[in-house]
C-alpha cells in the first residue's frame, strides 16, 4: 500500500480515482469509440489498410471482412463493401452503432468513392496511423469500369436497404455483439481480418490471434494497427509501465477494455503462436507531443516491464500485417 500511496503522490490520484469511481452503482458509464462516426475517418483508414495489402502482394480485393472493434460506426466495413467485398462481419463487444449512423457514413462514403476522393491525411487526421507515402485515391487497385460496377445504382440500393434492416437480413453484413465465442465465425471463410487501435483494449490476446487465425482462410491475412499509448492514464506515453500490478489493479477498477499494457513483441509472439506468418510491421517511435509530456526512464519502468526490449520501450504504435 505505501507503494500505491507514494505513485500517487506522483500526480497519478485523479486517474486512480477514476478506477475506485467504477465500483459505485451508476459510476461506470461506457462511452463511444473511435472516430468511426466520421465518413472521412472510416475512408482513410479502410484505404490505408487495402494499400497496405496491395503493397505486399494482397492484390485482390478480398471477398470476406472481418473488423474487430468498429465503434460508433461499421463505416470501415462498408468501405470494404462499397471496394468490392461480398461479405462483412463487425464484431463489438459493446453496442456503439446505430442505424441512423451507419446510413449517413455510408451515403458520405459512396459520394467519397464516386469522386475518386484523396485518402484524408495527417492534415485532417494528424494522429490516425498507418502512414502512407501517398494518399492519392489508389487507381492502381480500382479501375474506372470496376468502380463503376461497384457503384451501380442497384448494388448501392441493396446495400443501403440492409443497413437499414441489419439484424434480419443479413446478407452482406453480420454485426455481432457481444461476441465471445469463436464459433460465431465459420473457420477458413475470412480473407482478412482488421482493426484500428483495437487490440491494445483486448485482455485476452491468446484467445483473440487464435481466434482470427481460425477464421482466415489460408493465404488470408490479419491487418491491425495497435496503439501501445498510454491512453491519457499517465502525463508520460509510456507511463503506463511505471504502475505495479496493484496500482494498475486500483487505476483499471472495474472498468473493461481499458488497455491491457502489452507492448508490441507481446502482439508478434501471440500471432506467431497462433500460427501466422508475420509480413511486415511499421513500428513508430514518436509520441504526441499536445498530449504527453515525455517519456518515463527505464529506471521507472514496473518490475513486471524492466525487462522489455529496447523496441518495445520505444514503441508507441505499430502496423502489423500476418498471413496464415
Amino acid at each position: 500500500m505505501l507503494l500505491v500511496i507514494l505513485e500517487m503522490n506522483r500526480k497519478n490520484i485523479r486517474k486512480i480515482l477514476g478506477g475506485f469511481k467504477s465500483y459505485v452503482p451508476g459510476g461506470l458509464s461506457i462511452h463511444g469509440t473511435g472516430g468511426t462516426d466520421s465518413a472521412r475517418y472510416c475512408y482513410t483508414i479502410w484505404l490505408r489498410h487495402l494499400s497496405i495489402l496491395y503493397k505486399n502482394g494482397f492484390t485482390k480485393i478480398p471477398d470476406t471482412i472481418a473488423e474487430l472493434g468498429p465503434g460508433d460506426s461499421i463505416g470501415t466495413g462498408l468501405a470494404g463493401l462499397l471496394s468490392g467485398s461480398k461479405k462483412f462481419y463487425a464484431l463489438d463487444v459493446v453496442k456503439h452503432t446505430n442505424i441512423k449512423n451507419n446510413i449517413s457514413v455510408f451515403d458520405e462514403l459512396v459520394t467519397l468513392f464516386a469522386k475518386r476522393s484523396a485518402m484524408p491525411d495527417d492534415n485532417e487526421f494528424p494522429r490516425v496511423l498507418p502512414l502512407l507515402a501517398s494518399y492519392n485515391f489508389p487507381s492502381e487497385i480500382f479501375t474506372n469500369n470496376n468502380l463503376e460496377k461497384l457503384l451501380d445504382k442497384s448494388r448501392i440500393r441493396c446495400l443501403r436497404n440492409e443497413l437499414v434492416d441489419m439484424e434480419k437480413q443479413k446478407n452482406s453484413i453480420q454485426y455481432m455483439c457481444p461476441w465471445y465465442d469463436p464459433k460465431i465465425i465459420e473457420n477458413d471463410s475470412v480473407d482478412v481480418v482488421f482493426s484500428q487501435a483495437v487490440l491494445e483494449h483486448v485482455e485476452d490476446l491468446k484467445n483473440t490471434y487464435d481466434a482470427m487465425y481460425k477464421w482466415v482462410k489460408k493465404g488470408g491475412c490479419i491487418s491491425n494497427q495497435i496503439d501501445f499509448e498510454s491512453h491519457g492514464l499517465s502525463d508520460e506515453w509510456n507511463g503506463h509501465w511505471s504502475f505495479s500490478d496493484l496500482t494498475w489493479k486500483l487505476m483499471k477498477g472495474k472498468r473493461p477494455y481499458l488497455i491491457n499494457r502489452e507492448p508490441l513483441s507481446k502482439h508478434l509472439e501471440a500471432a506467431q503462436d497462433a500460427g501466422f506468418e508475420i509480413i511486415s510491421v511499421l513500428p513508430v517511435q514518436t509520441f504526441p507531443s499536445d498530449t504527453y509530456t515525455g517519456t518515463i526512464e527505464r529506471t521507472k519502468l514496473a518490475k513486471k516491464f524492466r525487462n522489455m526490449s529496447e523496441e518495445d520501450f520505444t514503441t508507441t504504435s505499430a502496423y502489423i500485417l500476418a498471413r496464415k
